[in-house]
């Protein structure tokens, strides 16, 4: 079973900045493999996405496996601070096997500017690491483009049920992450996308632009980083949906609160939302907005 388009359904504009992106010199690829192609869309949004075929071993100007081990050391430098970076072996055997990375570039000349100019907030080391990037493309003599940023997520059992864990971007205000996921939630014809991040994770604002998450799993402890849960966001639900007030602030270092929250959960007497924008601030401090919901019994 194909599925359409869920996100363009309910999200129709949320492309609209893909022109302004491409205008900066942004390419997106989706980097996946022919068994696969069939199944997923090239054209969301209407935007033309690169094919690339990690099996395909014919000349190009660029080699696509180093620009796909581009993609996953990039990765590991803007995830570096987590302690997540991706072993190759996940993104074969997670990724460009049974899915597909959506991945948006830069010329290396602008990605050098990038560089340059911005200020990378997670982590102060990002901009040394970028620099070892771009020496270790000359010594090589790779010429072609470098990633910025990207969205991966592997289907689930459920059919149209899928399992996102990779958005990253390396520009700022410039709404290269939210176009990365809307992309390729629509070459994936996702109906619902599950998710595992952290409370105080900045990502949580470009997760909430897809609509209210629905708390699965309050606490992972087992996770590599401390405030993990579990989230759903429904693509199905009518275009226009508007989200209601939070009932709550929580703060994303209170553990204990996120707990209690999980005990409600399993108890079966609360569901959780995390509203958008993801973030507020309050007193000098950054809350996450939560919808409860009380269950009948």
């Amino acid at each position: 079973m194909i599925f359409s388009s869920a996100v363009e359904t309910r999200f129709p504009d949320f492309a609209d900045h893909t022109g302004k992106l491409t205008g900066l010199g942004v390419e997106f690829f989706l980097a996946s493999n022919e068994t696969v192609r069939p199944q997923l869309n090239e054209l969301p949004y209407g935007h033309k996405l690169n094919w690339l075929d990690f099996t395909d071993t014919s000349e190009r100007d660029w080699s696509v496996r180093d620009f796909l081990n581009l993609f996953n050391v990039i990765n590991g430098i803007a995830f570096g601070d987590r302690g997540i970076p991706m072993p190759q072996w996940v993104m074969v055997d997670l990724i460009l096997m049974p899915a597909a990375a959506l991945i948006a570039s830069l010329p290396q000349d602008e990605f050098a500017a990038m560089v340059e100019r911005s200020t990378f907030r997670f982590d102060t080391d990002v901009k040394q690491l970028l620099r070892k990037v771009q020496e270790d493309m000359r010594a090589s003599g790779y010429t072609g483009p470098v990633p910025v940023g990207g969205y991966c997520a592997a289907p689930s059992a459920e059919p149209g049920r899928w399992v996102g864990w990779s958005l990253w971007s390396l520009m700022p205000a410039v709404g290269l992450g939210k176009a990365a996921k809307a992309l390729a939630l629509s070459a994936y014809r996702a109906q619902k996308l599950d998710g595992v991040t952290q409370y105080d994770n900045s990502a949580l604002k470009v997760h909430t632009e897809f609509g209210a998450l629905k708390v699965l799993v309050a606490t992972v402890p087992f996770h590599t980083s401390p405030g993990s849960f579990v989230y759903q966001s429904d693509l199905t639900l009518p275009a226009g949906f508007r989200d209601p007030e939070p009932t709550f602030l929580l703060d994303p270092f209170d553990y204990d609160r996120q707990q209690a929250m999980q005990k409600d959960i399993e108890a079966g007497r609360c569901e959780f939302y995390v509203l958008p924008p993801g973030h507020v601030r309050q007193d000098g401090k950054t809350y996450v907005p939560i919808l409860e919901k009380e269950l009948s019994r």
